[in-house]
């Protein structure tokens, strides 16, 4: 092999390395992108775990007050709770089934994992509401 066959065989290889790690900086973006997306449901959940109690109470209250005891329930905290760890939950759930996948396939896992947050937080805030 020649110096001039060695180094076209070294410098091919030194490019190959070039996609791999710009397809990770891709793949951390997307990540990035979506993890906003996850943690505004995050703060949402948080939020209503600190607050629908309080609403609670205060309801509970009133009803006690006006003589409506029939009326006082205890706040759901199965469902808070669940709308505070389903949002990092399907992230990472969505993180380890997209890795070593193609982009579209991560990226695709990602936006199921936060349509599902999505389904979940609203079904959530529905049955909160009527209780």
């Amino acid at each position: 092999m020649s110096d001039h066959e060695h180094d076209a065989v070294s410098v091919t290889a030194g490019d190959a390395s070039e996609p791999g790690r710009a397809s990770f900086f891709f793949y951390l973006a997307v990540a990035i992108v979506f993890a906003v997306f996850f943690a505004f449901d995050l703060f949402e959940a948080i939020s209503n775990l600190v607050l629908v109690p309080q609403v609670f109470t205060q309801n509970n209250d009133f009803y006690r007050e006006n003589g409506l005891d029939g009326l006082v329930v205890s706040p759901p905290w199965v469902p808070l709770v669940v709308g505070v760890v389903v949002p990092p939950l399907a992230f990472v759930a969505a993180i380890v089934v997209g890795r070593r996948r193609e982009l579209w396939k991560f990226t695709l896992a990602l936006f199921a994992a936060l349509g599902l947050v999505a389904a979940v937080s609203l079904t959530l805030t529905t049955y909160v509401t009527t209780v």
